[in-house]
């Protein structure tokens, strides 16, 4: 940059393609400094719309987790994590850029240092919100995690039941599996129905028990 002129150098094209585009919306440019402070003004100019729709959508995935885990929601989440990590990233870039034409102060090549400087500030009220929505995420993840705890302690207390629900069928039929030559109930007619009996009486028992608790 010279006092005169700016000169942009890359080897891909993309810079060319985008300054074209941009050339059109820049009037009133009073120095090359201030043609590349109103270039990157352009490159956030909508940047805050973006991270409030990008809040929004934190905001909805919250709702949905409180209702039930998504298939999709952990990788959607990890998208969202990478998109951020890159934000953050790029801000940076943008500041740095900002504090090093402002520590050209004294030179003759800035004149809008004034403007530098609210630039910058924009920059890091953007970055400060991508930090926000970042710890977002990360209370988005423990909130997932939990609700997965939730689900698995469910089905652990479940089968828990379950298990304990059985256990005394499983102590009476070990029992009456031992065909001791003198067990009553091996020649009783009516042995068989009773153990039935027994056993529906059992669980029944049982059922009202851990309804009463609320076990299930």
């Amino acid at each position: 940059m010279t006092e005169q002129n700016i000169t942009f150098i890359e080897d891909t094209g993309d810079v060319k393609r985008w300054l074209d585009k941009q050339v059109e919306k820049i009037q009133n440019v009073q120095s090359p400094d201030h043609f590349l402070l109103q270039l990157l003004e352009q490159m956030v100019e909508s940047d805050v719309l973006y991270l409030s729709h990008f809040e929004k959508e934190m905001e909805n995935m919250e709702d949905t987790l409180l209702h039930g885990i998504p298939k999709d929601f952990y990788p959607s989440l990890t998208r969202m994590r990478q998109k951020l990590s890159e934000l953050n990233a790029y801000y940076e870039q943008l500041t740095a850029i900002g504090d090093l034409i402002q520590a050209y102060d004294e030179s003759l090549l800035i004149k809008n240092t004034e403007q530098w400087g609210r630039y910058v500030l924009r920059i890091e009220r953007l970055q400060n919100h991508v930090h926000l929505l970042r710890e977002n995420i990360l209370q988005l993840r423990e909130l997932y995690q939990s609700q997965q705890d939730a689900q698995q302690n469910k089905i652990m207390c479940i089968l828990t039941v379950v298990t304990t629900l059985f256990l005394p069928l499983t102590l009476l039929t070990g029992w009456y599996g031992m065909n001791f030559a003198y067990m009553p109930e091996l020649q009783w007619k009516y042995g068989y129905p009773a153990v039935i009996i027994v056993a529906i009486v059992i669980v029944a028992i049982e059922i009202m028990y851990f309804k009463k608790k609320k076990l299930f």
